[in-house]
């Protein structure tokens, strides 16, 4: 009985090991990318601290740092994955909120669902992608992060 609790003992353990590096090595890239990008939001954009991160994969890929600055003033960066030094900072009072982009894919879509809201960068166009389920197919909507001029 004794032997038979320590094999069963090892090979849980062996799963749970299998387990977790198959973990951090799906979880690599992402890490990667968080580092890289938090390295150049400081040094080309002047972010201190980082509060976000997204990673957006459309036409091209984006990192997205959400940090403050000198001054406690809050800002995103833009940086392109190929392009690194081509980034784009705005303040983050110039575009709307992540619940206001939430707000409008509840108006103009009705989803059943809101699964993922992420910066992201479109020709150019700094925007929020939605990602919902309605019915049972999964879309993604694109809500403009610069707020309108009036």
């Amino acid at each position: 009985m004794k032997k038979a609790l320590i094999i069963i003992g090892i090979f849980i353990a062996v799963i749970v090991g299998f387990a977790a590096q198959t973990y951090w090595g799906a979880r690599k890239p992402y890490n990667d990318a968080y580092k890289k990008a938090q390295s150049l939001a400081k040094t080309e954009a002047g972010i201190r601290s980082v509060d976000q991160f997204y990673l957006y994969n459309g036409n091209a890929t984006y990192y997205v740092v959400v940090g403050k600055g000198k001054g406690g003033a809050k800002k995103a960066v833009w940086i392109p994955e190929k392009h690194p030094k081509r980034i784009v900072v705005l303040n983050w009072n110039s575009g709307i909120s992540k619940q206001d982009a939430v707000n409008q894919v509840r108006q103009n879509k009705q989803p059943d669902k809101i699964l993922s809201v992420r910066l992201g960068m479109d020709s150019q166009v700094p925007i929020w992608e939605v990602a919902y389920i309605k019915g049972n197919n999964l879309s993604y909507y694109e809500v403009p992060f610069l707020k309108k001029s009036h």
